[in-house]
């Protein structure tokens, strides 16, 4: 049982519900030295500990994400893919009910 935070209609238990991304914004994740730290073979087959650095860079967050019923969120990303691919900031994912 959920309300679609679209339409603000209340839908039955067992009804799937999904996750649709309104919002994003640009993020950075800054260079960090020796972040990662495994173990793995080295070239003669040794297991040693390694650390690697992790680069960081440029990305993209969720900022805001709303649950609509079915037929709210195909109209919405409907209406989102008529804007071009490089713009467009809508995903869906289904949310099983339980």
């Amino acid at each position: 049982m959920f309300t679609c935070q679209i339409c603000r209609k209340v839908f039955p238990p067992r009804t799937p519900s999904f996750k649709v991304v309104t919002e994003t914004r640009p993020v950075h994740y800054p260079f960090r030295f020796q972040a990662h730290h495994f173990r793995a073979p080295d070239k003669r087959g040794v297991i040693k500990d390694q650390i690697k650095d992790d680069k960081g860079g440029f990305s993209r967050e969720i900022s805001r994400e709303v649950t609509a019923c079915r037929a709210c969120a195909e109209a919405l990303r409907a209406s989102r893919l008529s804007v071009p691919a490089k713009t467009s900031n809508v995903l869906v994912k289904a949310k099983t009910a339980g």
